[in-house]
Parts: C-alpha cells; structure tokens; sequence
C-alpha cells in the first residue's frame, strides 16, 4: 500500500463492524465513548502502526534512510509543545478539565522548572550526544509540512470536541511511534558508530523517559509518561456524556488526524525508497 490513507481504508474494509461504528457515531445512534474507544479505536491504532513498522522496516534502512526519518520525526517534536500549549487555550472556555489535562501534557513536553527539560531539548541533545547528528532547524519535506498543517488547523480549531478527539489520536499513536523511532535510532547507530540500544545511553534515557512505567518522569501511578497521555485523553472520550462533548466531532477529530499521521508514515517510506 503506498499511502496511509489505505492502510486505515483496508482496516475499516476488514472489519465492517468498526466501519459501522463509526458511521453509527457520525449519525448520532452510537453515543458509547466506552465502546467507540475500546472496541474500535484502540485495535485500528494498533494494526494500522503495526503495519507501519513492517513498512518502514527499521531494520533493514540504510544509513542515509533512517537518517531521513529521524530528521522527519524530530519536526513533530520540536512543535509538540506549542501544539499542546494552543489546544488548551482553544478548550479552556468550554471544558476546563480537558484544558487541565491538555495543559499537563504541556509541562511535560515543554519542561517544567524544576522537573524533566523539555522533550525536544533532551532529544536533540541526545542526537548530538550519541550519534552526532544534528536535527535542530532541519528543514522538513513536504509530507511533513502536511501533517503540521493538519495539526495547527486542529489545535486551533472551534470545535473543542474535535480537538479533544485529534489529540487522542496524536497521543494514541504515540507508543508505537515512539518504539519505532528507537528502533530506527539503534539501526542508524548500528550502521554509523557500531552501537545501539543501552550504548546509546542519553537516547536510551529519552526513550525510557516516553515508554518506562517506573521511570522518574512518569507523574501518573502505574503508567509511563506516554501511556498517561494516552489514557489521559481517552477518558475524555469514555466519558463524553459527562463532559458533554459531541462524539461524533471528536470521532471526526481523531480520524483527521489518524489518517493524516498514516499517510505521513507511508509517504516517508516512499519517500526512503529513493535514498541510496
């Protein structure tokens, strides 16, 4: 499959009761945050990364491939932030604990005074660090260009529900985004410094810091920082009733943005098949 957009097509096309879900959402007669999210989100989340990863291959890139690719992912990384920092202002008005929620994600990305740095800061370091490759100011392709497009419509958009939705998306694909990064970074290093894994100790730090339920960063009991985030936003999602958020908007949100990140994913691959 050559773009992303196939990739969440053919899940719908293979599992017609999600396909109906979501229709059933969009109309209005499904109003089960529980269900939408449990049953149907999270499992299109999970195959439709796991694909990517088999697209991507990490273990099979060049040098010069999974260089792209780390260039491309730290763009996302560097706006995060100021992404976060927007969509809680833009729902402040309407659902202040999403705001708080939103907000949190904030100082976790953007460092709070006394606590972790901000992610980026730790990463780009540790790019410099451990493999001495610079991505700060990189200048990104045009597919990436497209999912920030698609990010700053969002965090700015009227419609908090769809906001709330959009962000679950971001934060839901972030584990599996994060898991391939790394194995990128340790096949970059493999190739470049005959190192990977724990040997790349400030980049092992990071990815800890994102995916370890006991690591120091993590702010919320029995959960890594991103599995918080995660969770975080889904209960907005499984409790839409009480926090009168329109589900069908944040149904819109979530696949705007899903299916945005997959074509991102699949283009960049495309994108990889170039690089010699």
């Amino acid at each position: 499959m050559s773009t992303g957009t196939s990739l969440v097509d053919a899940y719908l096309k293979a599992n017609p009761e999600t396909r109906i879900a979501i229709a059933r959402t969009l109309q209005g007669s499904l109003t089960d945050g529980t269900v939408l999210v449990d049953r149907h989100l999270k499992p299109m989340i999970d195959t439709v990364y796991g694909q990517i990863r088999d697209l991507v291959a990490p273990g099979q890139l060049t040098a010069a491939q999974a260089r792209m690719y780390i260039e491309e992912l730290s763009v996302f990384a560097r706006y995060n932030a100021a992404y976060l920092r927007q969509a809680t202002a833009s729902v402040a008005t309407f659902y202040p604990a999403l705001a708080h929620e939103l907000f949190r994600n904030f100082l976790e990305e953007g460092g709070e005074p006394g606590k972790v740095p901000a992610h980026y800061v730790l990463y780009s370091a540790a790019l410099l660090s451990d493999l001495d490759l610079l991505v700060v100011g990189h200048v990104p392709a045009p597919e990436t260009l497209m999912l920030m497009s698609l990010h700053e419509r969002m965090v700015n958009s009227h419609q908090p529900s769809s906001i709330a939705g959009g962000y679950y998306a971001t934060e839901g694909v972030a584990i599996a985004e994060t898991e391939i990064l790394r194995e990128i970074t340790d096949r970059y290093g493999e190739l470049t410094a005959g190192v990977s894994g724990s040997k790349l100790e400030k980049l092992d730090f990071y990815y800890r810091l994102h995916l370890d339920d006991d690591h120091e960063a993590a702010q919320v009991g029995g959960l890594s920082v991103e599995a918080a985030h995660i969770e975080g936003l889904a209960y907005f999602l499984r409790k839409s009733e009480l926090f009168h958020l329109d589900l069908a908007q944040a149904l819109t949100g979530f696949l705007e943005i899903l299916k945005g990140m997959a074509q991102w994913w699949a283009q960049l691959a495309d994108r990889a098949k170039d690089i010699t």
